[in-house]
């Protein structure tokens, strides 16, 4: 794995026009099986075990982008080992961390970038990692603060931006959707079926 190149970003990015869903999981079993069957641009795995990953993983050839959270899953770290491990088990990873995110991207790996906007301080400290870091993606959390996100730091939008967290009905996606998110990563499985079509953005 690794070593994503332009054209699998740019795969990516097509995928999300024809399903803005991505499922996240927190755990390598059975909520994993059910994303990897469906027709995601991506999977975002949130906890549970890095080598149970891997061997979930391994024998699955055809299955969408593995995005690992760094931060959050268990048995592997953010320092240059790590993420070189990673670089030849998954696809992509993320994390808060600009030093992660710079790692990431010098070992080939999709690179998400998450901004939490818990308040106008933390907005600011993270919208100068994510400067610094220059990741390929950005994903603002909560997912219902990405249209005020966007509107005061337009500079967020040099990338895509994804939006996460406390999306639960299928008008939330839809008005996030509307206001210009490239996709939205939820873990209610009842909205990972819904496929919606570029009608939904406009």
């Amino acid at each position: 794995m690794g070593k994503v190149d332009k054209h699998a970003v740019q795969e990516f990015l097509r995928q999300l026009e024809q399903n803005p869903v991505i499922p996240a999981v927190y755990s390598e079993g059975d909520p994993l099986d059910y994303a990897m069957a469906g027709d995601h641009p991506a999977i975002f795995v949130l906890g549970g075990d890095a080598f149970n990953l891997v061997r979930r993983i391994e024998a699955e050839r055809h299955r969408p982008m593995i995005c690992v959270n760094v931060d959050l899953v268990s048995g592997i770290a953010g320092d240059a080992s790590g993420i070189q491990y990673l670089s030849e088990q998954v696809e992509g990873i993320i994390s808060t961390n600009r030093f992660v995110i710079e790692r990431g991207n010098s070992a080939g790996l999709f690179t998400v970038q998450r901004l939490f906007a818990l308040d106008a301080g933390a907005t600011e400290r993270g919208v100068k990692l994510v400067k610094r870091a220059r990741p390929q993606c950005v994903e603002i959390l909560p997912a219902l603060a990405y249209p005020h996100m966007v509107t005061r730091y337009s500079e967020l939008l040099d990338r895509p931006v994804l939006a996460g967290g406390l999306v639960r009905t299928p008008e939330e996606l839809a008005s996030i959707l509307q206001a210009g998110a490239s996709g939205v990563s939820t873990s209610h499985r009842r909205l990972w079926k819904r496929v919606l079509d570029r009608q939904v953005k406009t």
